[in-house]
């Protein structure tokens, strides 16, 4: 089920906010099996947060492009309850992953998306989509849409084992994956938030500061990690 607005903090203090940020996703929007306080979200949320945006997360586990736009016209309506207290609103699409998994059409992940997208839009909010696999999938439907694009990192697309196909979750390194070898881990999450506060930055004209995000700060588990990919895992 989609989350309800609010859902990480209390009203009040985003409505404070003059921006707010809406990821909505699977277990990679969850960061799952990374330390609290150590995914790309959190990452993400502590470098807004001086601009005044406010992040939230409405992501789970498990969650289906498909499954979710069937519920279009709910996630609308809490949609609109949140741009009533904060009307300049982003909302982050990071679905189609799960999709792939369990071999939906292409053709019906795109249409989903599409879906999501046009929803939001319809609201009217702002609306990126991840791009989980840089297979096209993504990259067609945010041009469709209008919707703004945020390429799987090269560091990471390049960890792929190709060629790709498109609607097909391909072989990814095991240097950026948890031991299950399905959830990025601690490695990673610098990397997705890198691409993701880019993306964010764009959209709003904001100046990224690069050096925040150098990867002289990451873990040492990520020190001699840098290929690997975070688009392809799902769950």
């Amino acid at each position: 089920a989609v989350c309800g607005c609010g859902r990480l903090g209390s009203l009040a203090a985003v409505a404070a906010m003059a921006r707010r940020v809406i990821l909505l996703g699977d277990s990679i929007g969850t960061s799952q099996g990374v330390p609290s306080g150590r995914g790309f979200l959190d990452i993400v949320r502590s470098r807004l947060k001086p601009h005044g945006i406010a992040v939230e997360n409405w992501s789970n586990g498990g969650q289906m492009a498909m499954t979710i736009a069937q519920q279009a016209p709910n996630l609308q309506k809490k949609i609109k309850s949140c741009v009533a207290s904060t009307p300049d609103l982003l909302v982050v699409f990071e679905l189609g992953g799960n999709d792939r998994l369990f071999g939906i059409p292409p053709k019906s992940i795109e249409e989903a998306l599409e879906t999501l997208i046009f929803a939001a839009k319809a609201v009217p909010v702002r609306a990126l989509l991840m791009e989980v696999i840089p297979d096209g999938i993504e990259r067609d439907v945010a041009e469709r849409t209008g919707a703004r694009l945020m390429p799987t990192p090269p560091q990471m697309a390049a960890a792929m084992r190709g060629p790709l196909v498109r609607g097909r979750v391909p072989d990814v390194s095991y240097e950026f994956v948890q031991e299950d070898g399905i959830h990025p881990n601690t490695a990673a999450q610098r990397h997705i938030a890198r691409g993701l506060l880019a993306a964010i930055c764009d959209e709003w004209g904001l100046a990224l500061d690069e050096a925040s995000l150098s990867d002289d700060d990451d873990d040492d588990e990520g020190k001699n990690c840098m290929r690997g990919n975070f688009g392809c895992v799902v769950l």
